[in-house]
């Protein structure tokens, strides 16, 4: 069968975004043209709403929106930055990004991140105003003149699209207000309804696992009309509870000492932040939940599975993130058609993409730290033995770095290489700083997702699930509970081997732990979920991950190639606290009185 990739049309996405608001569309005086009666009395706007759901429902990080009037803009990625630049995997230069600014200073807090102040990533109002959208929908689409089998998997979408902005908030705050109708207010009377306290952590989980089963009845496994690329498929729903019950299953919020990340003495808090107590058949709720979304890819889906189709696996790895109808990949969202202004500035390196017009880039750079988890091709450690301060010939720099295995050439673009594969046109990030390469935080630039980019050329897609991402869930999942060991180590190398890494053999839970961990690492770098990894881990506060001092290797000369030289430098000295390992909840909510806040903010 054909295989299709999922993401909504991006020209609908981009109308959408500058829409009125839900309220605005929806809430007009019943003398008005339009009122929620009217929308769904009609295929076209019934169909134009659930567009405007999955615009305000979907998870999108990259930095390519920026308004002055509208905050919504920070719910896509970052305010300058990607989030992985609060994790050991990425650095920037810059004034725009604001992770420096806070989250690696420690100076972050429950009025940082509130709407008016330069937030760090996220606005959890702005999920909730996807939420809003979903329920609107999903009370109102029965009455749409849809069929009754569409209009179930038009409601299974907003059911997902609600679940999925559930997630969104959780995985960040614990356990959340779960919202499944639509909030209203005529009188005074109604006000105490709509004050909606948290959820417990176990009741948060309970609800978005409900909601993906629920959705899963009713999508397809596949949509033959390309018009709808990006429509929600049923593997999503499989996806996201799968990642949902492994994020569950994880120390952070199922400690296996049953202690919390900080210390809590009022046992409703410890409710809220996770599990009171260890259960190990989390784990395996995690493994089925997983395996799965593996069964549904390779007997019903037709068309999903493990990309692997060019022989260079360099290119092959880029190619899950440049081309649209990759079979890897279950869901993504887009909101650019074009690279272009803002996307510009923030996600290319320096002026090598094309006239930005621009002197203050934020210049995503690989730090060293990160680095050093890339093996060499034959699937053994580079020798990393500088001494910070001491000078190394430019050559070393280069040969060691090319002798890292394909994920690295197709993530990093450092110095001595090419920007757009095949040009030849190599830059050599020393030499008089025309390009604004010179001052690069760390072994080389970012170049994963952004394969040729450069102004005008078509843009990435975030990716939300590919498939590669349930292989490697599996295997944790199943190596906590000692489950079958050709099964973990199968999970583990079809990964693996299709970067072009030689198969491991089965090591003992424990250093398989190290092993699964690490690949998911590489697997996944800058695709944020090392930024949620390290938390559920309960490692972000181990050295050199989200804490301490993270390095560069520095490069030093002139417009020579003979006389450069190269040295391991500190660049940062980041602050932790484990209080962060969740968000604080917005001031302003606090101040309502019924939201309890995380505990040590």
């Amino acid at each position: 069968m054909k295989y299709i990739k999922y993401s909504i049309i991006v020209a609908c996405l981009s109308a959408l975004l500058y829409m009125p608001s839900c309220e605005d569309f929806l809430e007009k005086p019943v003398s008005s043209d339009i009122t929620v009666d009217s929308v769904f009395a009609s295929k076209i706007r019934t169909e134009q709403f659930l567009w405007k759901v999955y615009s305000t429902a979907s998870i999108y990080e990259f930095n390519g929106f920026w308004s002055g009037t509208d905050n919504r803009f920070y719910h896509y990625g970052a305010s300058g930055s990607l989030v992985s630049v609060a994790t050991d995997e990425l650095e920037v230069e810059g004034t725009y990004a604001a992770i420096p600014k806070y989250m690696h200073t420690g100076t972050w807090n429950a009025s940082t991140i509130d709407p008016g102040s330069w937030a760090i990533e996220f606005m959890s109002h702005v999920c909730y105003q996807g939420i809003r959208n979903a329920n609107i929908f999903i009370e109102n689409v029965d009455n749409s003149p849809f069929s009754d089998g569409e209009k179930a998997a038009m409601k299974a979408e907003a059911i997902f699209l609600r679940a999925l902005m559930h997630f969104d908030l959780m995985q960040r705050l614990g356990g959340i207000s779960v919202v499944d109708r639509v909030l209203k207010v005529s009188t005074a009377e109604d006000v105490e309804a709509i004050r909606i306290p948290r959820s417990t952590y176990a009741g948060t989980v309970d609800f978005i696992v409900k909601e993906c089963e629920e959705a899963a009845k009713y999508l397809p496994d596949v949509y033959e009309d390309n018009k709808y690329l990006g429509r929600i498929v049923k593997g999503a729903a499989l996806a996201l509870k799968a990642r949902v019950l492994l994020y569950a299953a994880s120390p952070l919020f199922n400690p296996p000492d049953g202690q919390p990340y900080v210390a809590v003495s009022h046992p409703q808090v410890r409710e809220l932040i996770g599990y009171p107590s260890y259960d190990k058949d989390r784990w395996r709720l995690a493994a089925e939940a997983s395996k799965a979304v593996l069964d549904w890819a390779e007997r019903e889906s037709g068309w999903c599975r493990l990309y692997d189709e060019m022989a260079d696996k360099r290119d092959n790895y880029e190619e899950i993130f440049i081309n649209h109808t990759c079979p890897e990949v279950i869901l993504s969202a887009g909101l650019l058609n074009n690279v272009t202004g803002y996307f510009e500035l923030f996600m290319l390196p320096g002026n090598v993409a094309g006239p930005q017009n621009q002197t203050n880039p934020s210049n995503h750079a690989v730090t060293f730290n990160f680095t050093k988890y890339y093996r060499k091709t034959d699937g053994s450690d580079q020798t990393w033995d500088e001494t910070e301060g001491q000078d190394y010939p430019y050559a070393q720099y280069r040969n060691k770095l090319a002798e890292l295995e394909p994920r690295f050439q197709a993530s990093a673009f450092y110095s001595g290489t090419e920007w757009a594969k095949g040009s030849g046109v190599v830059y050599h990030f020393y030499e008089t700083n025309t390009n604004l390469l010179q001052n690069v935080r760390g072994v080389g630039f970012m170049r994963k997702f952004m394969k040729n980019a450069r102004e005008g050329s078509v843009a990435p897609r975030w990716i939300t699930f590919r498939l590669a991402e349930f292989y490697l869930n599996y295997a944790e999942a199943l190596n906590e509970i000692d489950g079958d060991a050709t099964e973990i180590t199968a999970a583990l190398n079809a990964v693996r081997t299709r970067a072009g890494l030689p198969a491991v053999s089965y090591t003992g839970t424990d250093h398989m732990r190290e092993l699964i961990r690490r690949e998911r690492t590489v697997e996944f770098a800058f695709e944020q979920h090392r930024f949620f990894d390290l938390r559920r881990w309960k490692t972000a506060g181990e050295e050199g991950n989200m804490k301490g001092d993270i390095y560069t290797l520095k490069l030093y000369g002139t417009n020579s190639v003979q006389d450069a030289t190269y040295r391991l430098e500190k660049i940062a000295d980041r602050v932790w606290e484990d209080k962060m390992y969740l968000y604080p909840f917005r001031q302003g909510e606090v101040n309502l009185g019924y939201i309890v806040q995380n505990p040590g903010w």
